[in-house]
């Protein structure tokens, strides 16, 4: 029976029973809806509160026989089951847990959440929300909501807020859930709708230029200019371990860094410089006074301060030396003095720029996305001081892998920095995007930082209950449907959506290498059509 006028209007679904609670309630629903498949976990449905007309999510669906509960043996469950035959569906029960999220009237006609207060009494009737009133809370008009998919279940199509991205985005998902799809989903939209600036770290090169052609640069690999490198990032690269060189290493940086910003030293020659005076000084130097002597005929200049005073100066300018060797051979691709120092010119606002960091390992990797992230967050905050200085644009910034750069129990640079802008982007308009297949190993402190999250199938009981811990909004019964999710579909919570949901998303039409490889396809290209048919 459906009741189609009001808000409260709908498919009946059953009767509230039990004790109800202004929160949730338990609904004994009809088995001609269940046969239907009209209603699923993660349908919405309505009922008339004390209070007023309220929407509820339903997290949970279960059936039981309790004729079953008191049979000894299996041998009378299956006499029963065969003497009854297609009846025994009268003999099962079927309930479903509703979580009550706002009444409907302030969602609809204002968009805004108002918790019930009172319940729904037990003997209520519970019916399917409309599509129509469901299409006024999840597709809400206007520029910053954009299209994800559709409500499961029901044929609704799902927006969400991009403006809520600067309070950060998780996705999570196990290999082959649909990770990258999202993303493509999302950056297609943000780039190509909107005229978003998104820049995507890319860790496997699956993603291309996402068939945004004209809006879109791939950079493969990433590139750094040296002269944009701060010490710590030099120093990761380098890898020293030694103190000592550390500190010689240090002071040669900052002198050389110094006479660049002064004009006096290119870009290209900052490198090739220092290993000049640290090959002079293996020969010759026999203290750190001679060390001075050595950098001002090399270069021309003296420099601002002395060296450190450090022991064996021609030894360790030798290591030094070796490791800036070991630098130069290994990430030769991707120091490029050439690169533009200018981001604007690099990460061009308006547009997609994936960097490719497929060929390098994670140090290398590390580098690269802490340099980024800290030259947009640094940049950001002095254009809004500023007013005209800085990165011009607001960003979205996705970093796939992300447990892999911002790990648990383990410092990165980019884990540095990925903190940080997780808490101060909002303020400067950069919006952060996790995007991870091991949510356990991915820092709590950061993720629990992203107050947006899409998690597609996840399986591993560990990863489930870490997601849980981080999201406010994941209930033990939602947290359950996860290893039941097909490929594409999630539970998608937060800023971004004015209520939980289960969608199925969209698929993403442009090419992108996030699926698994077809082993017998790419066999079969290198058999010469020979006949291996005995074989089966």
């Amino acid at each position: 029976m459906e009741d189609g006028g009001s808000l409260c209007g709908g498919v009946e679904v059953g009767r509230v029973v039990g004790t109800s609670t202004p929160l949730e309630s338990i609904v004994d629903v009809r088995r001609e809806v269940v046969e239907a498949g009209s209603l699923v976990a993660g349908s919405y449905v309505v009922a008339e509160s004390l209070g007023g007309c309220v929407l509820g999510i339903v997290e949970a669906i279960r059936s039981s026989t309790e004729v079953f509960n008191v049979m000894s043996s299996s041998e009378s469950v299956e006499w029963f089951a065969r003497a009854v035959g297609e009846a025994m569906s009268n003999y099962t029960t079927r309930r479903a847990k509703v979580r009550w999220v706002s009444y409907v009237e302030p969602l609809v006609n204002g968009g805004r959440l108002e918790a019930p207060k009172l319940p729904v009494e037990p003997g209520g009737l519970v019916r399917l929300a409309r599509p129509e009133v469901l299409e006024r809370v999840f597709s809400p008009e206007g520029r910053r909501w954009v299209r994800l998919g559709r409500l499961m279940g029901v044929d609704v199509e799902y927006r969400v807020n991009v403006n809520a991205l600067t309070r950060h985005l998780a996705i999570l998902a196990v290999t082959g859930g649909g990770k990258s799809n999202t993303v493509c989903v999302l950056v297609r939209r943000i780039v190509g709708g909107l005229g978003g600036t998104v820049l995507v770290f890319d860790m496997h090169g699956e993603y291309g230029t996402l068939g945004l052609e004209g809006r879109a640069k791939l950079l493969s690999p990433a590139k750094l200019n040296p002269a944009s490198l701060t010490f710590e990032e030099l120093l990761e690269l380098t890898r020293f371990q030694g103190t000592q060189q550390e500190r010689l290493l240090r002071w040669l940086w900052i002198e050389l860094k110094r006479l660049y910003n002064m004009g006096r030293l290119g870009a290209p020659d900052l490198i090739p410089r220092m290993m000049e005076v640290l090959g002079e000084a293996a020969k010759k130097a026999s203290n750190h006074q001679a060390l001075k002597r050595i950098f001002t005929e090399v270069t021309g200049f003296e420099p601002s301060k002395d060296p450190p005073p450090i022991e064996k100066v021609k030894e360790r300018a030798m290591g030094v030396l070796s490791k800036l060797e070991d630098l130069d051979y290994e990430y030769r691709d991707i120091l490029d003095p050439h690169t533009p120092t200018n981001l604007a010119s690099i990460v061009e606002p308006g547009k997609l720029t994936v960097m490719d960091l497929s060929r390098l390992d994670e140090k290398a990797a590390d580098a690269v996305v802490s340099h980024y992230l800290r030259r947009i967050l640094t940049e950001r905050r002095k254009w809004k001081a500023t007013g005209g200085e800085g990165y011009p644009s607001p960003i979205i910034v996705v970093i796939e892998e992300a447990h892999v750069l911002i790990p648990a129990g383990e410092d990165t640079l980019t884990k540095m920095w990925a903190a940080r802008t997780a808490r101060e982007g909002r303020k400067f308009g950069v919006g952060l995007v996790m995007v991870s297949q091991r949510p356990k190993r991915l820092d709590p402190d950061v993720l629990s930082q992203a107050n947006n999250k899409i998690v597609l199938r996840m399986v591993e009981p560990q990863d489930i209950r870490y997601v849980q811990a981080a999201s406010e909004e994941l209930s033990e019964d939602l947290a359950s449907l996860l290893p039941s999710l097909n490929t594409g579909e999630a539970v998608v919570m937060g800023s971004m959506t004015r209520l939980p949901a289960v969608v199925k998303i969209d698929r993403c039409d442009a090419r992108h290498g996030g699926g698994d490889i077809d082993l017998v396809e790419e066999w079969g290209k290198l058999g010469g059509g020979e006949d291996f048919s005995d074989y089966f």
